[in-house]
């Protein structure tokens, strides 16, 4: 079994994304980071919501990298 936390406080996934904990949360209230879990009043964020939703950003960028690339080949050979 692993040694890392299931559920981190706002405090953990500040430190994780290296950003203020004000930061993550505009993230979290815009949309474009995972909803926390509740737990009565304590928020809580799963590890591994977080780390589907890491896998899928490294996804859409390498997608829109490739998008770009292909653009660039196409101006170029013009």
């Amino acid at each position: 079994m692993t040694s890392e936390a299931l559920y981190l406080t706002v405090d953990q996934c500040a430190i994780r994304y290296n950003i203020s904990k004000r930061h993550f949360l505009t993230l979290v209230s815009r949309g474009d980071m995972p909803q926390p879990i509740k737990f009565g009043g304590i928020n809580r964020w799963s590890s591994r919501v977080l780390e589907e939703f890491e896998s899928d950003q490294i996804d859409k960028n390498l997608a829109v990298s490739e998008t770009v690339s292909r653009r660039c080949q196409k101006k170029a050979r013009k």
